[in-house]
């Protein structure tokens, strides 16, 4: 390749990145916030307790099953109201902050944008590998698997909405939750929760931290 093909390719890239940035006005204004920063922070913080909590009593008791079991029906119950507080937390903003951007918009507006039109092409095999992934790892009879399987494909459209967006945060979280979920397939069965605590309570600590830094909620990547 020479000089000038380079150059040429540059300007593609450029070309094709402000492409994106003035074709989704919509979608930036929506997800740009700091908000989903703050709140991920304190979330990936709970999620590391939680299951470093869990650990010390399968160190201490010597397996799972050995673990009380009010501890199992306790952190079950406040691990699943964790991820419906979570899920509605960020129903509510999304959809009130597309009201404010666009007149009539709601949650779904915000889902089409994301995985409509030709992302769909990009993000619908990563949802379709992350749904067969639980069957396949119990199936297998490796249950476990579930958290770096679906880590691994939760990648490619995190990084995704990070492309449409330019936002680095979500670039972030999905070459962090990429890397660990690659590399807890070594030790993943050995100790589930320690791994489960490394990818997603990580993922959701580098998402935070990296946005948070960010002062310039409109500077492109």
């Amino acid at each position: 390749m020479d000089q000038s093909e380079f150059e040429t390719l540059l300007a593609d890239v450029e070309e094709l990145k402000k492409a994106v940035r003035r074709n989704n006005p919509f979608l930036r204004e929506v997800v740009s916030s700091r908000f989903f920063a703050m709140i991920s922070i304190p979330f990936g913080l709970f999620l590391i307790a939680f299951c470093a909590g869990t650990q010390i009593f399968i160190v201490r008791r010597g397996s799972f099953s050995a673990v009380p079991a009010e501890w199992k029906i306790a952190s079950t119950a406040v691990f699943g109201l964790f991820i419906l507080v979570g899920a509605l937390l960020k129903w509510i903003f999304l959809a009130r902050q597309a009201r404010r951007v666009e007149a009539g918009a709601n949650f779904w507006t915000v889902i089409r944008s994301v995985y409509g039109g030709s992302w769909l092409n990009l993000n619908l095999p990563a949802i379709l590998c992350m749904a067969l992934v639980p069957v396949l790892a119990i199936l297998a009879g490796h249950p476990w698997y579930i958290v770096p399987g679906i880590a691994i494909f939760s990648a490619f459209p995190c990084n995704g909405i990070g492309l449409i967006v330019q936002r680095p945060e979500y670039f972030a979280m999905g070459w962090y939750v990429l890397a660990a979920g690659l590399l807890s397939l070594f030790f993943m069965e050995s100790m589930p929760f320690v791994w489960s605590a490394v990818i997603w309570g990580g993922g959701l600590l580098a998402f935070g931290i990296v946005g948070l830094a960010v002062k310039d909620r409109g500077a492109p990547v």
